[in-house]
């Protein structure tokens, strides 16, 4: 199957004409490993007869409403491997859905599949050698070398080969309406969330509750000071700045280049760019207030406690999946999620329409269970 390079409006246009209504096999490559602010860097396609690699770094939104389309076309079933991220980064980058999914992923593990990660699947299931791992590229890099394209393009290529086989099996053992809707439940749920920036989250910093006051100062300061300079650049903390540099930076205070260079882990690209800002930071902090040792309580986040009846039901229903999972051989999270199961034992539903308000709770769950999950929230 040869692999189209996507880069203009019209050959994404003519691309998307050509699927019509057929099944479409999509996932999507993000720089989440080098960047502060991820981006969609590459989205790959595949039907039966043709695959392609779509670079949206080279087109504007607007030029990419034929994809949009069919991603949100009910009509049109889109088969992707472990979508929820994939989901999220296209809500969050272009504000687009995804609907009549098939994960490949959730299939494997309603089908109680030895292991459900798409490399072994290709290789154990397929028989495909799926050679290098590409988990960490750059992919804002262009031109994409060739053997990264196929690398990428071996992620959509079988994912309708596996499709075939895994809604045949889902019948066979009975899943396959359940599956669905898990699909559906799952590509309604995944969307993006925006996080603030958290100033007090070097508290959960290895090694952070062992400082004393005035460490923990500093700190503070060089951890609000790293978001700043990774915003502005738009460089993960993780290849830029990391975790142990930020600590070493803290126990040493440097206040020469030549001081700082000598830490060692230090990156040298930091020293030369920014050390002198970095040894501002840490002189300046001397004078800051020492934050305490715990948030006070108001500042936490705190939910309120549980009634000690809601705390016996909840531990009566996860006993309760645990077992049901065990014995229908499918993961526990599929029969409800540990925060499902708190909503539940908090709701105490009395009926099924009841439980079916509670997010998580889907059809095929009433159906098989709910008179055990509606008997445990009565507490008999």
């Amino acid at each position: 199957m040869r692999l189209n390079w996507i880069d203009t409006a019209d050959d994404l246009a003519n691309f998307c004409k050509s699927i019509g209504k057929k099944p479409l096999a999509v996932d999507t490559e993000s720089d989440h490993f080098h960047a502060y602010n991820a981006q969609v860097c590459l989205i790959q396609l595949a039907t039966e007869e043709a695959a392609a690699l779509v670079d949206p770094l080279a087109l504007e939104a607007h030029e990419m409403a034929p994809l949009f389309e069919i991603l949100e076309d009910q009509e049109v079933c889109k088969v992707l491997h472990a979508a929820r991220n994939d989901i999220i980064e296209m809500d969050r980058d272009y504000g687009v859905g995804l609907n009549n999914l098939f994960d490949t992923q959730i299939a494997a593990r309603f089908l109680n599949y030895e292991r459900n990660s798409l490399n072994w699947m290709l290789e154990e299931l397929i028989g495909v050698d799926t050679g290098d791992q590409y988990q960490r590229y750059d992919w804002t890099t262009r031109p994409l070398p060739e053997e990264v394209q196929r690398y990428a393009g071996d992620d959509v290529r079988h994912l309708l080969e596996l499709r075939q086989r895994f809604t045949e099996e889902l019948k066979e053992e009975g899943w396959f309406e359940a599956f669905n809707q898990q699909c559906t439940y799952v590509a309604g749920a995944s969307v993006h969330r925006s996080k603030e920036f958290d100033p007090e989250k070097w508290r959960k910093l290895r090694g952070a509750d062992r400082l004393n006051g005035r460490d923990r100062a500093a700190l503070a300061a060089l951890f609000k000071y790293r978001h700043q300079l990774c915003e502005e650049l738009n460089q993960s903390a993780v290849t830029f700045f990391p975790n142990a540099a930020l600590m070493r930076l803290v126990k040493y205070k440097p206040t020469d280049l030549g001081q700082m260079a000598n830490i060692k882990g230090m990156p040298q690209a930091l020293v030369d760019d920014h050390g002198q800002g970095i040894i501002d930071v840490i002189a300046a902090s001397k004078a800051d207030p020492i934050p305490p040792e715990e948030l006070p309580d108001d500042e936490r986040d705190r939910r309120p406690r549980p009634s000690e009846a809601e705390r016996a039901r909840y531990n009566a229903l996860r006993k309760w999946r645990n077992q049901k999972a065990d014995q229908l051989q499918i993961p526990s999270p599929f029969i409800g999620t540990n925060a499902t199961f708190g909503e539940l034992a908090a709701a105490a539903p009395g009926t099924v329409d009841e439980l079916l308000r509670i997010d998580g709770i889907l059809p095929w769950h009433c159906e098989l269970f709910g008179d055990d999950l509606l008997a445990i929230c009565r507490g008999s």
